[in-house]
């Protein structure tokens, strides 16, 4: 350095004049620390306050001076606070509300299984294991693995409900050597997509099986009533035909149409109504009957004269059905347009007292 800066250097100490110059440089670098703080703290206070779904602050709401002496950050802090506090509580409530419908699902005698979009089973009862005996956790496996033990099952209901998006139902469908009534219905969003299915398996093996037995016998009871030449009818308690056998149907010549809308006093000689029908009434009332004599008229205007016997039979106390077993007296009657007063007297007298 030169004799003559160095002199500058000497008498600008003395007035001063540097250390005003690096006042003035520490002042400006401080005032843009200042200003990068500040813009800092309202970028992460904007960006809390949307993280909580607040809108962010504009600078005619909180000035640059106002925002360091109110401290968003701590208010945002405490709001968190309250927000996970709040989070603890719903988890909590959740937490019950996810023991309860485990509990549910435990206690129902259905297999249940929640499936999402791809097949994949999210959730499952105790009865699901114990009527599929699966091993293992099945969270995660798909439904064919689990429930039909095959890829593309024939009729599947959860393809079904995925393309009709309502609830489908199955009736005796074989599963894994037993037989189920299932019953299957989507879980959507508020867009109206699926979301999940819920499938109800409803275990049928052992009704099944009885109803099969009942089949069977009522199949032999049918064979042993259509071979017998006695005329069968099994009567409703409003007078509507249930069943009747062949010999009644050929014997008379009513079609099934026929049946379906006829009563049984519709079949019956017109002098023979009143006769019958209070019999029928005495029958539903709890009465025993005895012998019972009448006549049918046939579809082509017959006389048909039966003797037999008729009960009534109940369920739960009530009357739901009178049979009767009938033995024609003599052949097939005389035409209705041609038989004389003696014979259609004859005839008509022939019922029970």
């Amino acid at each position: 350095m030169g004799l003559i800066d160095t002199l500058k250097s000497f008498f600008g100490n003395l007035s001063g004049r540097d250390e005003i110059r690096r006042l003035r440089r520490e002042n400006e670098e401080l005032a843009e620390r200042e200003r990068k703080a500040i813009a800092y703290i309202r970028e992460k206070t904007n960006h809390l306050l949307t993280t909580i779904g607040t809108l962010p602050l504009r600078h005619e709401e909180l000035d640059d001076r106002s925002l360091l002496e109110v401290d968003p950050i701590g208010i945002v802090c405490d709001s968190f606070e309250q927000i996970l506090e709040h989070m603890k509580e719903v988890n909590a409530e959740l937490k019950l509300a996810h023991d309860e419908i485990q509990g549910i699902f435990d206690c129902s005698d259905a297999a249940i299984f929640v499936l999402d979009t791809s097949m994949n089973i999210q959730a499952s009862n105790s009865q699901a294991r114990k009527i599929f005996a699966y091993d293992g956790n099945p969270i995660g496996k798909t439904c064919d693995e689990i429930i039909c033990r095959t890829k593309y099952p024939e009729g599947c209901i959860f393809t079904s409900i995925i393309a009709s998006k309502r609830a489908e139902r199955r009736s005796e469908c074989g599963r894994v050597g037993r037989w189920f009534n299932v019953h299957g219905a989507p879980i959507k969003n508020r867009f109206g997509d699926i979301t999940h299915v819920v499938l109800f398996y409803t275990d049928i093996t052992e009704e099944k099986r009885v109803l099969d037995t009942l089949r069977e016998r009522e199949g032999m009871y049918d064979l042993i009533l259509d071979n017998a030449s006695d005329l069968f009818q099994s009567i409703a308690i409003d007078g509507s035909i249930n069943y009747v056998n062949r010999a009644w149907r050929t014997t008379l010549g009513y079609t099934d149409d026929d049946l379906a809308t006829l009563s049984i006093f519709d079949v019956i000689h017109p002098e023979s109504v009143d006769h019958c029908r209070e019999i029928f009434m005495r029958l539903l009332a709890g009465a025993r009957s005895g012998p019972v004599s009448f006549s049918f008229v046939t579809k082509h205007g017959r006389i048909v004269p039966v003797t037999g016997s008729v009960s009534c039979n109940f369920r739960d106390g009530k009357p739901y059905a009178t049979c009767g077993i009938f033995h024609i007296m003599s052949g097939v009657g005389q035409d209705n347009a041609t038989a004389g007063p003696d014979k259609e007297s004859r005839a008509g007298g022939q019922r029970a007292g």
